[in-house]
């Protein structure tokens, strides 16, 4: 179950590491060390766990300076993918709310929509001039006003 219990974060080094969170006092809380992930071997500038939507496929996508994002099966940290296709650094990722999607930002001026089940972008968005360094995607239900 997602139920937000683990904490990941990740260096310049290429390491990721995940901790699980543990019910402490209301003051404290303790993190388990749980994995070290040799993720890549440049810079790693984002790490992100996919949406509670997505189960039971659970993925850890880490977006490096190697100009890949690596999608990881988070029951047992696996390799599951390599999503290549940037020519220069990945900033950021974000999964669609169901985690079938993911969108990418890149210094190479685009952004790109990829397919999680076949790891190929299906999508790649052009126009800007400069380095894209952020993303979001809104794709979940509208809200009304009462």
């Amino acid at each position: 179950m997602w139920d937000g219990s683990l904490v990941v974060a990740a260096n310049n080094r290429g390491t990721c590491y995940v901790w699980r969170l543990l019910r402490g006092t209301q003051t404290m809380t303790n993190f388990e060390p749980l994995h070290k992930l040799q993720a890549h071997d440049g810079y790693i500038l984002k790490c992100l766990l996919s949406p509670e939507f997505c189960e039971p496929q659970r993925y850890l996508a880490t977006a490096s300076s190697d100009s890949t994002v690596k999608i990881w099966n988070v029951d047992g940290f696996t390799l599951e993918k390599t999503l290549v296709g940037h020519q220069r650094w990945v900033w950021d990722c974000v999964f669609s709310v169901d985690g079938a999607y993911l969108i990418t930002a890149s210094s190479d001026t685009t952004a790109r929509l990829w397919s999680m089940s076949t790891g190929e972008d299906i999508r790649v968005y052009q126009g800007h001039h400069k380095a894209t360094v952020c993303c979001a995607l809104h794709d979940g239900a509208e809200t009304t006003a009462a």
